[in-house]
């Protein structure tokens, strides 16, 4: 059996070509070879992500599989190289792979948590949604919230990444607002002022990380969970998924099969259709 790392590899090496070349249809144009590449790598990167996951997540942990799909990106964008050789060029290409991946890999990530999580979800009638696919929703008239709730605003601030649906007798609502980051790290600061007050406005905030290796942190620690001195007296989110390199910890959840997460949207789908004010700042599912 291959590694992960090797598995990875190929795969990664093997979508991206087959997806390259079908985008391109035999297009020449600088502006063609980089739609394709982008889209192409798009997928390539969320295909082996789901598929190395399905076949590793009991053995190995999921951001060293993420990190092994950014090896194999940075090797297609540069080539092998020996680091004890580096030239000008070999870094050019290394700061522009990097670059991509940092372009490409959050949507990818907020994609595969969709993906991820469609199938066991539709049992509770919930389903997560990208910011894009909401925005479509809308335009139809298939979300049906009360026009207090301004979701239009909601969507267009692009404060989130994916958006929660309950569907009660065919009518769309919209019960949460979740931000999905690769790392804690990433903009985190500004992300807890956006998931404060729609908790206020009585919908669920969770987050989703792939990597909750600063979870450990006490600063970040009382990001989630509230008691810090001064800045996080209170609680930033009802409740941050880290699909590795963290320990559950009151709101912090380690949830490497996503299984929390979606135990805790039917919760809240049922608090937002029940007894909606009492889905408030504080509110903390119960389900552990």
């Amino acid at each position: 059996m291959m590694t992960y790392k090797e598995y990875t590899d190929q795969k990664y090496n093997e979508i991206f070509n087959e997806k390259y070349e079908f985008l391109l249809q035999g297009r020449n144009s600088k502006s063609a070879k980089i739609a394709a590449e982008r889209r192409a790598q798009h997928m390539a990167m969320l295909v082996t992500f789901e598929s190395a996951y399905e076949k590793y997540a009991d053995s190995e942990n999921a951001a060293d599989i993420w990190y092994s799909i950014y090896s194999a990106h940075l090797i297609r964008k540069v080539g092998k190289f020996d680091s004890s050789k580096l030239n000008e060029e070999v870094i050019d290409g290394i700061i522009s792979g990097a670059q991509s991946w940092r372009k490409c890999s959050g949507h990818v990530f907020e994609h595969f948590v969709v993906n991820y999580t469609k199938d066991r979800l539709k049992k509770y009638n919930i389903m997560f949604v990208l910011e894009k696919d909401l925005t479509i929703l809308i335009h139809k008239g298939k979300i049906k919230n009360d026009k207090i709730d301004d979701i239009e605003t909601t969507v267009r601030s692009q404060d989130f990444d994916v958006y929660s649906l309950v569907d009660v007798n065919g009518n769309l609502l919209v019960f949460g607002c979740i931000q999905v980051k690769t790392s804690i790290r990433d903009r985190v600061g500004r992300d807890i002022s956006f998931s404060s007050p729609i908790m206020e406005r009585h919908f669920w905030a969770p987050a989703v990380v792939l990597d909750g290796t600063y979870l450990s942190m006490p600063k970040f620690k009382s990001m989630v969970n509230g008691g810090g001195k001064n800045k996080y007296k209170e609680n930033g989110w009802h409740g941050m998924y880290a699909m590795s390199n963290a320990e559950t910890d009151d709101r912090i959840y380690f949830d490497n099969k996503l299984e929390l997460l979606i135990e805790h949207a039917q919760e809240a789908a049922m608090k937002f259709l029940s007894a909606r004010q009492r889905l408030d700042h504080y509110w903390k599912a119960s389900t552990e």
